[in-house]
């Protein structure tokens, strides 16, 4: 009895890992991978990293790879907050992704996983401070393009 099942669960599992077909495609997996771990970290980048010369155009150049509610956020949240302080203390952050992996990857739909090193100067405080941080990002493929769905602090 427990042998047949086992054979059912390794049955099921293998019908779920193949799909319906028999066949999964690792070649466009892998492209996915690829694909969500570059447009991730470019869209890392391009959020966190700005100089206070020119944070607002910087920070909304930013929201073009984001979608519509996380963009709506995101903007609220430069507009409100990262640009008028970044303006006022003269702040500068560069930012440098040193690691990047995907936690899960379908079709239209990815998680990945960041880590940043994060290099910060301001008016107040001229000699560099380096940080890191660690980010899980969300991804969505509409219309052919990967964006950004969610950031979170891991």
């Amino acid at each position: 009895m427990i042998s047949a099942l086992a054979i059912a669960l390794a049955g099921l599992s293998a019908y779920l890992y193949f799909g319906p077909d028999g066949t999964r495609d690792l070649a466009a997996t892998d492209n996915t991978r690829e694909e969500v771990v570059q447009v991730s970290s470019d869209q890392a980048v391009a959020m966190f990293q700005y100089d206070h010369n020119n944070v607002d155009q910087q920070l909304h150049s930013a929201t073009e790879g984001l979608t519509g509610d996380f963009q709506n956020q995101f903007t609220e949240l430069i507009e409100s907050v990262i640009i008028p302080g970044a303006q006022e203390k003269a702040l500068t952050v560069q930012v440098v992704v040193q690691g990047a992996a995907v936690l899960d990857a379908a079709p239209d739909t990815a998680t990945t996983m960041l880590f940043l090193n994060q290099i910060t100067t301001s008016k107040d405080s001229p000699e560099a401070v380096a940080s890191g941080s660690r980010v899980k990002m969300g991804l969505e493929k509409q219309d052919g393009r990967w964006l950004v769905n969610s950031v979170q602090p891991f």
